[in-house]
């Protein structure tokens, strides 16, 4: 086994909503453990950054904490039991326990996924935010010819398109931002509506042949009380005049809303992470859940997403619009706080 460093640098979110990249202590390596060196690292804009613009308005005395959770790199040192890895074997990483932006990480096994030959580490790294849609379409569970409405279309959303797409389903791409929706249609939907601009109920029932939607997705921050409502309105009903069908939030939304008449019969969803085993220690380690019994844990939506990367598809090369130097990764956090540049996808890269 190599010597591994003692040291390694991070990027640390500070008090006062600065952002740097300082050096901290490594982890030491475990039995079943893998230290992966990163060559690229994916910011999560809605997760990373809110309460970075929280601490801005509020600075604190707090003291400077690691972030991110989606990283891409090479093994370069294995712990005494692991079988299933090897040095030089190249990884995705995605968990906030062990995968942060660092130039190295020691990570758990059943978060640590291989990448097929043929895909970089670009696309791979997408992937791991690309989990968190995963799940939030599985809870929406499309079905072939059907009717969904993806409103919000960041990166959760963008993946959320296509997967839908994928699935057979019919998709409306929701957003205020024209460039984001410009982007959706290029990847699988149907139609592009921007509520400020078109009335979302009645555009989605006319889109959806007069009849209602089937279903639909949160994925975006923020106020959700008018937009739920609106849904609400534009999804299929029963001859009672009940709503019916699924909406699943993915997004960081809150909203003051009444139960039950104004959603009728209607599902209504919240969709964490990744899938089952996410921060289950024991499932991070190596106790994986039987297939019978939970057929989509984290890790196998981490392997079917990559083998569709592999193969086209699923798109997410185009979905990155920055690409910054980790020494420079500040830069980056401002960007995406202050609203500079129009970004969507925005990598972090390591020499």
């Amino acid at each position: 086994m190599p010597d591994l460093p003692t040291t390694r640098r991070a990027v640390l979110i500070h008090g006062d909503g600065s952002v740097s990249v300082g050096e901290v202590p490594m982890p030491e390596l475990g039995p079943q453990e893998v230290v992966v060196q990163t060559a690229v690292s994916l910011i999560s804009s809605g997760t990373e950054t809110g309460g970075l613009r929280a601490r801005r308005e509020n600075p604190s005395e707090a003291p400077p904490r690691q972030t991110g959770y989606s990283t891409a790199g090479t093994i370069i040192a294995v712990g005494d039991d692991v079988t299933e890895f090897e040095v030089g074997q190249r990884v995705i990483g995605m968990a906030g326990e062990c995968y942060n932006h660092c130039d190295y990480n020691v990570g758990h096994p059943m978060v640590t996924v291989p990448i097929p030959d043929g895909v970089g580490f670009d696309d791979a790294v997408m992937v791991c935010l690309a989990g968190t849609s995963m799940q939030a379409v599985r809870r929406l569970d499309p079905k072939l010819g059907e009717f969904y409405a993806i409103v919000g279309q960041g990166l959760v959303g963008q993946f959320a398109t296509q997967l839908v797409t994928l699935s057979g389903g019919r998709v409306a791409a929701v957003d205020l931002d024209a460039r984001r929706l410009e982007v959706a249609l290029a990847h699988g939907a149907e139609i592009a509506i921007n509520p400020a601009e078109q009335d979302l109920t009645a555009t989605l029932r006319e889109w959806a042949e007069g009849e209602g939607i089937d279903g639909s997705l949160l994925a975006y921050g923020g106020p959700g009380t008018e937009v739920m409502q609106q849904l609400s309105a534009a999804a299929l009903k029963a001859p009672d005049g009940h709503q019916v069908g699924n909406m699943v939030v993915v997004g960081g939304i809150r909203a003051e809303l009444s139960f039950p008449v104004p959603f009728g019969n209607m599902d209504i969803k919240p969709s964490s992470r990744t899938g089952p085993g996410y921060h289950d220690p024991a499932y991070h380690m190596g106790r994986d859940y039987p297939r019978a019994y939970v057929r989509w844990s984290t890790r196998r939506n981490f392997v079917e997403l990559l083998r569709r990367v592999a193969d086209g598809s699923f798109r997410v090369g185009d979905l990155v619009s920055h690409r910054f130097a980790f020494e420079d990764a500040g830069s980056a956090y401002d960007m995406i706080v202050e609203g500079s540049e129009w970004n969507l996808g925005v990598l972090l890269e390591y020499s």
